[in-house]
């Protein structure tokens, strides 16, 4: 009820009914409205695709911290960046979201979790083997 009472949101709402008259303007003012939303995590999620490939080990705790963003494109991309890394200190991380609200940030959190325990068993391993050469030296 508060719009009825609001001369500026009348205004707006007659603008945008008014505008559906008129062939592919509908279209025009969503694209307009789309652009001036002020959303950035697209750009967010970029970053964290880019992130994956920088060898500082500091990039790691980053993108941990970043995988408790608000946005599930974000959360996603995120967890996607660790996997990539292989880094197995991030295992806890991916852990953490298996149980996200998004089936798509649940679903790469579990591959994430699978890629980072093979590669923390891969190493144990061949820690375990080269201990055992050394033994035997």
């Amino acid at each position: 009820m508060s719009t009825l009472g609001d001369p500026k949101k009348m205004a707006q709402l007659g603008f945008e009914e008014g505008i559906g008259f008129i062939p592919f303007a509908g279209m025009g003012w969503k694209a307009i409205k789309e652009v001036r939303k002020d959303d950035s995590s697209p750009v967010r999620a970029a970053s964290a695709r880019v992130l994956a490939e920088d060898p500082d080990p500091g990039i790691t705790k980053v993108l941990a911290d970043q995988a408790g963003d608000k946005s599930w494109v974000v959360r996603a991309a995120t967890l996607e960046a660790l996997a990539k890394r292989g880094d197995p200190s991030a295992l806890g991380t991916a852990e953490l979201y298996i149980m996200d609200e998004k089936d798509v940030v649940r679903y790469t959190a579990a591959a994430t979790t699978l890629r980072l325990l093979a590669i923390k068993e891969a190493k144990i391993t061949a820690d375990s083997k080269e201990r055992q050469t050394m033994v035997r030296k």
